[in-house]
């Protein structure tokens, strides 16, 4: 018998039980919690040292390229200060999807080696985003890079404004939200495309202009995810992406997936498995994102982008590396490579 079953006294005794031993009950499992704590810490603290000393090599690589792009992030956000010129919105935009990626990344790593494979998955799916955007952003010219961040704003405000409207509160105040409203409308306005099916501040509206005809040629096709990985070449991902839905948007599959680690054995807790069939697309997809941030960045081969170009190089060989050492029964890397 569902809750929805329930009969209306069967419903009033339910009700008045709830009234009385809610609260001392919710007392209880608090003080039984703190006991366990203690156990469980031990548990996921032996687990974490499992998935540590299995792929050991792995996560000096992941410490590398982390390391790697926090440094290269220093200086490309340095460079966007200091220098203003035409070609400035191209370095905003790639410094921080940069960024972005560094964070996005340490962030897998914490859940892989906490035992965390599911939320790791989810992780993947937004730094295979960004990787995508990075790479479109950076094949464009700056007025583009400027269109990307623009987008951002105009979403954002009417994210904030939308909420505002419904709750009567956020993080920023009402005069503010009124300047940023008619500062999107302006953005909006400017970078609307004429022949486009959706407006500029649905999803991936920023990709408008790049899109192709319709079959009826009077209309552009909207710009959806699928087709930004085709133009960026990571489309080889794509089954990994449908996976990786499921665990983002805690589908029916994703729900399977996540709990039965086994036909006998359900997680509720971190669990040891899987850490490499995340850890090697992430590495790669982490390749992928760092050529397009570090060797877009200069319009020229000036002095950074020497320098910025062979920090990106040595940074994507560690992430090669990092893929190989999450490939089980692979050398991580080669003679060449670190001892």
């Amino acid at each position: 018998m569902g809750w929805g079953t329930l009969t209306d006294s069967e419903s009033a005794k339910f009700m008045k039980l709830v009234e009385h031993e809610a609260e001392p009950h919710a007392r209880d499992i608090l003080r039984l919690s703190r006991e366990a704590h203690a156990r469980s810490s031990t548990l996921n603290s032996r687990i974490e040292s499992d998935i540590s000393n299995r792929w050991a090599k792995g996560w000096e690589f992941f410490d590398g390229v982390v390391y790697a792009t926090q440094q290269d992030g220093a200086m490309l956000l340095q460079r966007t200060d200091e220098v203003d010129d035409d070609h400035s919105p191209m370095r905003e935009a790639l410094a921080l999807i940069n960024s972005a990626a560094c964070l996005v990344f340490q962030e897998i790593r914490t859940l892989l080696l906490a035992g965390f494979w599911s939320g790791a998955v989810g992780r993947w799916r937004a730094l295979h985003e960004l990787a995508v955007s990075a790479i479109i952003v950076a094949q464009q010219d700056p007025s583009f890079a400027q269109r990307y961040l623009d987008h951002s704003f105009v979403v954002q405000t009417h994210r904030l404004c939308e909420y505002y409207e419904v709750h009567g509160r956020g993080p920023v105040a009402q005069q503010e939200l009124e300047k940023r409203r008619a500062q999107a409308e302006l953005l909006s306005q400017k970078h609307q495309v004429s022949n486009a099916p959706k407006r500029f501040r649905d999803s991936y509206g920023w990709a408008a202009p790049l899109m192709p005809l319709n079959r009826q040629g009077d209309k552009l096709v909207p710009p959806t995810f699928d087709r930004l990985e085709k133009m960026a070449n990571e489309d080889h991902r794509r089954l990994l992406v449908m996976s990786a839905h499921g665990h983002v948007h805690s589908d029916s599959a994703g729900v399977v997936a996540a709990v039965l680690a086994s036909d006998t054995e359900w997680a509720l807790g971190p669990t040891p498995g899987f850490p490499q069939q995340v850890a090697r697309p992430a590495f790669l997809t982490m390749r992928s994102l760092i050529a397009a941030t570090h060797l877009g960045f200069e319009p020229e081969f000036n002095e950074f982008a020497k320098v910025i170009g062979l920090c990106g190089a040595s940074a994507m060989q560690l992430a090669l590396w990092g893929a190989r050492a999450f490939d089980e029964g692979s050398d991580p890397h080669p003679e060449s490579g670190p001892s």
